[in-house]
């Protein structure tokens, strides 16, 4: 169950987003921050999000670090490239783990009392025909969007991190909607994916229930409540 949230007035909730392409898109930060509003929170928001950045890069760039020295942050988001946390759990706990705990041990040490978010992305719409060889589970949607909700809840855990776990209910919705078009392209959302990433990270973000909250233009309405309803039953699920 959500706890249900203060009004938030006047208190304002500082975000950075560290990520690529996957988190810049219809500039999810922002709409993020459009749908706190309407709850009458003050969020202030930040992106880092160079396309296809990888954590291995986020950990070494001097402009990352720059920003989250500017803190304090309240929260930090961290988001994969979209194939890394698929790959095989060797490979994961070779390449993407020891990164995320370096990420999170910089921001850390410069934000000690900065939650720290994983967000957990949605799968390629066709599955990751790149790395099929060496991981046949990646031929499929499902079989790509399984590993990478493994990844993502192990780093979450592994950190004492939040989790925004976009990609259980954007397989949920591919399951139960298969007609509801999420994607611009193979691999990133459309505004309709984007307003359920948002719906997911201000329930999360702001401990609150999405019901009711604006939307897009574009989105319909029958749209937005369902995607709200999905991510209230999901989000309420994992907090039982």
């Amino acid at each position: 169950m959500f706890v249900p949230a203060s009004s938030g007035a006047g208190v304002k909730t500082r975000v950075l987003f560290v990520g690529n392409s996957l988190t810049s898109a219809n500039d999810l930060p922002n709409l993020i921050a459009e749908l706190a509003k309407s709850r009458r929170h003050s969020m202030e928001c930040e992106a880092y999000a160079p396309g296809g950045y990888m954590f291995s890069q986020h950990a070494a760039d001097p402009r990352l670090l720059e920003k989250i020295n500017q803190g304090p942050w309240d929260f930090i988001v961290l988001q994969e490239q979209s194939q890394m946390p698929a790959l095989s759990q060797a490979q994961v706990r070779k390449a993407v783990y020891p990164q995320a705990k370096k990420l999170c041990d910089l921001i850390r040490q410069a934000n000690p009392k900065a939650r720290i978010v994983f967000y957990m992305t949605m799968a390629k719409k066709n599955g990751d025909l790149q790395n099929v060889r060496v991981m046949p589970v990646l031929s499929t949607y499902q079989g790509m969007q399984r590993r990478i909700n493994q990844s993502y809840v192990a780093m979450a855990k592994q950190n004492r991190g939040l989790l925004a776990p976009v990609g259980q209910v954007w397989a949920l919705v591919r399951r139960n909607k298969p007609s509801l078009e999420l994607y611009s392209d193979d691999t990133h959302p459309n505004l309709t994916g984007t307003y359920l990433a948002a719906c997911v990270f201000y329930a999360v973000l702001f401990n609150d229930s999405p019901l009711g909250l604006p939307h897009p233009q574009p989105v319909d309405n029958d749209t937005a409540f369902y995607l709200q309803k999905i991510t209230a039953e999901v989000l309420s699920a994992r907090r039982t």
